[in-house]
């Protein structure tokens, strides 16, 4: 070593302080305080911590697992139900009765109706038959003013004479040329025309007669009478009211509170004390229709009260649209209590030679090939059978049941709850509830 580097190291050394005997073996530095001494944490402690996590470990657990084992299971059930045959109920097709009854609706309508029309214009002189009022045959309703008609009469009659004395002067012509014509005196061909000219003028004094007969019989006219004897349902006219030759009335009426010009017949009268409705009866019931057949009529603004109709007549054809059969009932009226226009039913006790079979009415299968019905083999409850889909001829639908004409017979189990996919030759079983329907009522 050099003197001059033991020289430095020497002066360092005496630059700096001796280390104590005693130091700190953990120096701190100036700039940082002591740290507070550190507590190790107790077992307990680490054990409460680690209960509780394991708790919320378990519980999430559970919550994901729960739901997953119940869409599992519902899964399960479902490919179960898939595989096993659907359930249905059961019902025994049924006849119905020989007898019954028929319930239909009808209008109720006067026997006989009027409409009046004046055959004479002119104005109306006076009128004496208000609606409401019961007339009888030969009543006078009404007087017309027509003095062109009562003119008319005057010259009819004048030309009447006229006529005569143009026959009275040929008849004298005649006469005194046959006198001639005896004597050689005329020709036979002036006589032919004397002749001739006396038959003209009582042709003319003929026809002039017939025309005055005419005008006297239009002249009756100018009074308004009853056809038959009824009820004024209808008044078209007032005092001064114009009559055209067709009968038309000018007279302004009320109709709903609001005037109108009418334009229509002078009169309607209706004959009520026996009315008559008209019913539509269906195919199925079309032939048990006879004149004479008693039926009950209700309507339903009289609940205490039934009326005895007959019926009277039948088209003795069925319409090409509906299959119904038109039939005319009459019902006595008495106290006039029906009025027409009324809505009524009309009760009618059939006797059927051939009842149809009744099923429910949900039991029907509707598809693009026709209707048909699902028969099981076996309508045992709890046991499983094969169904076969048949079509059927469909009757009168009754609400709840319906008729099927053909393709079914009685006792056939059929079932009453088909579902869409419900196909021929499918297996089913039969529930629990699968019963008779019994014995189902004709209506």
């Amino acid at each position: 070593m050099s003197s001059s580097d033991r020289t430095a190291n020497s002066s360092s050394e005496s630059s700096h302080p001796p280390t104590p005997q005693h130091e700190d073996p953990h120096p701190h530095h100036v700039d940082v305080g002591s740290a507070p001494p550190v507590t190790p944490a107790s077992t307990t402690r680490m054990v409460i911590v680690g209960l509780g996590v394991a708790a919320v470990l378990a519980v999430l657990l559970i919550a994901a697992f729960l739901p997953r084992r119940a869409v599992t299971k519902q899964l399960a059930t479902e490919a179960g139900s898939i595989d096993a045959p659907p359930v249905v109920q059961v019902a025994n097709a049924v006849r119905a009765g020989t007898g019954g009854d028929l319930t239909l609706p009808g209008t109720i309508q006067a026997l006989h109706e009027a409409t009046i029309y004046a055959r004479v214009g002119g104005y109306v002189k006076s009128w004496s038959a208000d609606i409401g009022k019961l007339v009888h045959v030969g009543d006078v309703l009404a007087e017309i003013d027509a003095p062109e008609l009562d003119e008319s009469v005057r010259q009819a009659e004048q030309q009447v004479a006229q006529t005569r004395a143009a026959l009275g002067l040929a008849k004298a012509d005649l006469a005194r040329w046959r006198s001639l014509a005896a004597d050689s005196a005329v020709s036979r061909e002036e006589l032919d025309q004397k002749t001739a000219a006396y038959d003209a003028a009582e042709a003319n004094t003929g026809a002039a007669e017939a025309n005055v007969r005419r005008l006297v019989q239009m002249q009756r006219y100018t009074k308004v009478t009853a056809p038959l004897t009824g009820v004024v349902t209808s008044r078209n006219i007032d005092i001064g009211s114009l009559i055209s030759a067709a009968g038309a009335s000018s007279a302004p009426l009320s109709a709903g509170g609001a005037p109108t010009q009418s334009m229509g017949s002078l009169f309607r009268i209706a004959e009520t004390d026996t009315v008559r409705t008209y019913i539509s009866v269906p195919e199925s019931d079309a032939l048990t229709m006879r004149a004479g057949l008693t039926a009950d009529v209700t309507v339903q603004e009289l609940p205490n009260r039934q009326f005895v109709g007959r019926i009277a007549r039948t088209s003795q054809a069925l319409d090409a649209g509906s299959r119904t059969l038109l039939v005319e009932v009459d019902i006595a009226n008495p106290g006039l209590s029906l009025l027409t226009g009324m809505y009524a039913d009309v009760h009618l006790h059939l006797t059927r030679t051939a009842p149809s079979i009744i099923l429910p009415a949900s039991a029907l299968v509707i598809r693009s090939n026709g209707t048909e019905v699902a028969v099981v083999d076996d309508a045992q409850p709890g046991h499983t059978t094969t169904v076969h889909l048949r079509p059927v001829v469909v009757g009168r639908d009754l609400g709840g049941t319906i008729e099927i004409q053909s393709g079914i017979t009685e006792g056939m189990p059929i079932v009453s709850n088909p579902t869409a996919d419900l196909q021929d030759g499918m297996k089913v079983k039969v529930g629990a509830g699968a019963a008779s329907m019994g014995r189902a009522p004709t209506k």
